[in-house]
């Protein structure tokens, strides 16, 4: 008797066929279904943070208590980057999002003694014209992993600002004043909050977005990337939270 089960396994099988998994950098086969996306050598081109930092900068105070960042950028994760940025290739999550929960596991970072997780949110032009705003997507997918509230209008985006990436140290500074506002302060005030973004560089942009939390009330902000840009002569500091 011929059961959903085998038609299933059959189905599948014809599509691997016809339609076969490559890695998205190499195009090498993946001939195994655990091998989603990343071929293992490409896989391992990605530079793991080796521990949970605490930015610290002389010239620069920042609004946020600590910032925690998964991976290094370099030149893999600039590819896998702009393709999930603006390549619509929203599928990327399914390497992400458990590269970060295996770095959040690993390291014992507290999520669970978090309130509310926002997401850095895009202007609304800029979500029109994308589609999607990436750090939400990253943002939704571990609040439902931890059980941690997920939260992505509370924060808005109201100053359509340049490209970070066009600007200089100084310009990425004075581009975000005034970026953001809080949309419902009570809701933000004495909180705990996990602030997401894909990449952090200066750290402007989770700055003003923390000061903006803080300013509403929040008791705590702590900064979640995917990535960070190794910045040299920025300590790299290991501390107990709450």
């Amino acid at each position: 008797m011929v059961t959903y089960g085998m038609l299933q396994a059959l189905f599948q099988g014809a599509s691997q066929l016809i339609f076969p998994d490559n890695c998205l950098l190499c195009r090498q086969f993946l001939n195994s279904r655990h091998q989603r996306q990343l071929c293992p050598s490409c896989l391992d081109t990605l530079d793991l943070n080796p521990v949970p930092f605490s930015r610290r900068q002389a010239t620069q105070s920042f609004a946020f208590e600590q910032a925690w960042s998964v991976c290094l950028y370099n030149e893999t994760a600039q590819k896998l980057l702009h393709d999930f940025k603006y390549n619509s290739k929203t599928s990327l999550r399914k390497t992400f999002v458990p590269l970060m929960i295996d770095f959040i596991d690993r390291h014992g970072l507290p999520l669970n003694k978090f309130d509310l997780m926002v997401p850095v949110p895009l202007h609304p032009v800029r979500l029109r014209e994308r589609g999607y705003n990436q750090s939400a997507i990253l943002a939704l997918e571990l609040s439902e992993h931890y059980g941690i509230p997920y939260s992505d209008s509370l924060l808005v985006r109201q100053k359509r600002t340049k490209t970070q990436t066009e600007l200089g140290l100084k310009q990425r500074w004075t581009n975000m004043e005034g970026a953001f506002r809080i949309k419902n302060s009570p809701e933000v005030d004495g909180k705990t909050i996990v602030l997401v973004d894909d990449l952090f560089t200066t750290g402007a942009t989770v700055h003003h977005a923390a000061l903006s939390l803080k300013q509403a009330g929040a008791a705590r902000v702590c900064v979640l990337t995917l990535l960070t840009v190794p910045t040299p002569g920025v300590g790299t500091v290991v501390e107990n939270f709450l």
